[in-house]
């Protein structure tokens, strides 16, 4: 029961007025760390092609004789083939949500 009264006594508009406060203090803290959404996806465009680049290093040595490890090799070019089926999925969404957009009356 001495929880209960504690909360009672508990002015739930300072404890807003607090919160507020503070999440304005992080979102000022955080906006020197938000990366722009061209930025994000330029990241996501590297990572894929480095992994295409990858799996295809690692096929060539498989091909030349250089390395043995056909498994990891298949493991690297699944992940790749992945990855950019992951990334055209990602660029349909995108295109199909600007044509949505596009099509909205304002």
């Amino acid at each position: 029961m001495a929880g209960i009264e504690k909360l009672q006594s508990v002015n739930i508009r300072e404890l807003q007025g607090r919160k507020s406060a503070a999440v304005e203090k992080q979102n000022s803290a955080d906006s020197a760390k938000i990366k722009s959404f061209g930025d994000t996806i330029s990241e996501f465009v590297k990572a894929v092609n480095d992994s295409q680049k990858n799996a295809a290093s690692e096929v060539a040595d498989i091909i030349q004789g250089r390395s043995q490890n056909l498994h990891q090799a298949m493991a690297t070019l699944e992940e790749a083939k992945l990855s950019f089926q992951l990334m055209l999925e990602v660029r349909n969404k995108l295109l199909e949500s600007y044509q949505e957009l596009s099509r909205m009356q304002v």
